[in-house]
Order: structure tokens, then sequence, then C-alpha cells
């Protein structure tokens, strides 16, 4: 009786099987479910495990020669759904070798067929303990387990949707509950606007001096930055790899240059400019973005009592990206020295995702 039945005295209402077992219970219970020569499978559905798990008791060997016997592997529903008909095809010699695994790795079963006959072989993890075990497998008790390997899988495609279904006219029982009103269809998705306009053009100039520091300037729409520092950091090679992340979806990105003393720190962050109405209700319109480009400048190396000196809203994070390829570009004139890779990979994501209009 399950727990509905015990505390109430009425009849349990689940859907499927009332009285789905775990494999634990299925082991103390009775026989394997699967038998594969030596190896015993007790496969389980309780209502223990959630969805989409199986959990899974395993015995290796007889009586004394039992020198496996395991409880505790998870299996999921969809591996073993397919495990079953892949089982067949190896009975019937369509394929060398079949295996039953678990996603975490804590259980692994592979049977295979080989110049030297049938081979069985087990394995098992379960924190910082594992165990590799062969087994003897024969031709008819594979024939055999085929059909109780399907027995199981109608078992567990029964239970695929276990749960808890409502008795007809339970709610007219209560007052409170006899006034829900339905729910209301899907609304139509209106368009919005974030009033931070379409967003600039974007523009940057990489400057040298010769003696070690540089300089970048910043223009986005009709507004104008810029930001310093020596080679203490490799500003050009980081713009290019905050400019690839962007150009590959990151929310943002961040760069830091240091000045001997002082520090300035530039951010790219996605914006969400505005979105157009949805096609259809409960289906919302698409949205267009841009990307945030700030400033930040400190006395201090390690970037305390930052001052933002610097906003303004770039067209799209790609417009950011090709603005920055734009200005390393002439830099490669006499060879890419340090920033070769770097380049390669922002040269390449710009190949390769699609542009959009806004960009």
């Amino acid at each position: 009786m399950q727990w509905w039945s015990r505390l109430t005295g009425k009849q349990d209402n689940r859907v499927g099987d009332p009285h789905p077992e775990s494999a634990y219970a299925r082991r103390r219970a009775g026989d394997a479910d699967i038998k594969i020569g030596y190896l015993e499978l007790w496969i389980g559905i309780g209502l223990n495990q959630s969805w989409p798990w199986l959990d899974v008791a395993v015995r290796i060997g007889k009586g004394w020669g039992a020198f496996v016997d395991h409880h505790a592997p998870l299996v999921q529903r969809p591996d073993f759904i397919a495990w079953v008909p892949k089982l067949r095809a190896f009975v019937e010699g369509q394929a060398d070798e079949v295996t039953l695994r678990s996603l975490g790795g804590s259980m692994g079963v592979t049977l295979r067929r080989g110049p030297h006959g049938l081979t069985g072989e087990a394995a098992f993890q379960h924190g910082p303990n594992s165990q590799m075990v062969k087994f003897q497998v024969w031709e008819d008790s594979l024939r055999a387990a085929v059909p109780q390997a399907e027995a199981v899988l109608a078992r567990v495609e029964a239970g695929r949707n276990l749960g808890w279904r409502p008795k007809p006219g339970k709610s007219a029982l209560m007052a409170r509950a006899s006034g829900i009103e339905p729910d209301a269809p899907p609304s139509q998705f209106e368009a919005w606007d974030s009033g931070l306009g379409t967003g600039g053009d974007v523009k940057l100039e990489y400057e040298v001096d010769g003696y070690g520091w540089y300089g970048v300037g910043v223009n986005v729409g009709d507004r104008s930055g810029e930001f310093g520092g020596g080679y203490l950091t490799d500003i050009m090679g980081d713009l290019l790899r905050a400019a690839t992340a962007l150009v590959g979806g990151a929310r943002s990105a961040k760069v830091v240059s240091l000045s001997e003393p002082g520090q300035s720190r530039i951010e790219f962050e996605r914006q969400v400019l505005r979105t157009v109405e949805g096609p259809e209700p409960g289906v919302p319109g698409d949205a267009v973005t841009g990307c945030m480009v700030r400033i930040f400048e400190s006395d201090d190396t390690s970037g305390a009592n930052a001052e933002l000196v610097f906003e303004a809203v770039a067209r799209s994070p790609r417009a950011v990206a090709e603005a920055i390829y734009r200005m390393a570009h002439p830099h490669f004139e006499h060879g890419a020295g340090p920033w070769s890779d770097a380049m390669a990979a922002l040269e390449g994501a710009l190949a390769s995702v699609p542009r959009k209009a806004e960009d």
C-alpha cells in the first residue's frame, strides 16, 4: 500500500503500475529481471528515483562464487530504451559489441563477440572506489536475455508517465477549487524600446610611441574617449580576445590596461535596445542587441575607486568586434608578433558567425 493509501485508507490513484519498485526491492523479492550468462540485472522504476533515471542492482556469479552484488548505479531511461534493440541486434549477430552505461560512469556493462567467442565485462565506479569484472557469457543465455530485456522495456515504458492523476469531479467537492478560472490564452508580445536609441558606429585607434607606451582612442557615435598604458598589459591581444568573445555570444567582456601607476578598465556589455512585436500570441519577437562601452579610470594600479569616464552604446556587439579588428589590422603589416593567434581567432569568428541586420 502506497503512502496515500496508508494515510487516507483510500485507493492509490497513480498512473501506471500502482506499486512501482526500486531495483533493491526487486532484488530482495525475486529472480533477476535480465540474466546474461553469470550477470544478473534488476531494473527499478521506484518513486524514489526522479525522471529520467532507472536504478539498477547487479550480481555477477552464483552462490558462494558471487563476487559482485551491487546496488547503486543509475541509468537514464532513454539509454536503457535504446539498449534493448541493440542487445537484440548483438544476439542476432548484427553487431560485435553492445554496452549499457550509466551517464555518470557509475556502471558500464559491455558484451563482445570476438575470434575467441563471447565475453562480458562490467565496470563500476563509486566515489574513490572502482572495480572491473569479466564474466562468462554463452549463446543460450543471450537468446533468453532478449525477451527478458523487452519485458523490462515494456514495464519501463508503462511507467513513463508515472505520477498523480486526480479523480474525475474531485474539485467539485472543494469550494475554493470550484471557482478556479481556466488559464487565459497567451497574449501578444508587444514591441518594446529601451530608450537607449539605435546605438552608434564604432571606431578605435591604437597608437604607440615607440618607448613602451600606447594610447587607444574610442569613438562611439558622437562620443569619444581614450585610455592608455604601458606594456605591462597586452592590450592589443586582450582587445582581440574580447572581440572574439563578443562575436561568440558572450554577455560581456572586460579588458584592463595598466599605466604605472593607475589602471584603465574597459568593459563591453550586451544591451537589449528594443524588441519587435511577437509574430503570434505567446511568441516573443526578435530582440535587437547593442553593446554598452564603458571606460573606468583609477589612480591606483589595483583599480580601487575607479571613476566612469566614458559610456556609450554601440549599435551591436559585432560592430565593436569589427572596430577592434580594423584597429588591429594596420599593425600586422610587418608581422603579427605575439598577436597572431588572437587575430586569427577573431578573423575566423567574424567569417563564421552570420551577420544580423543591426550589424
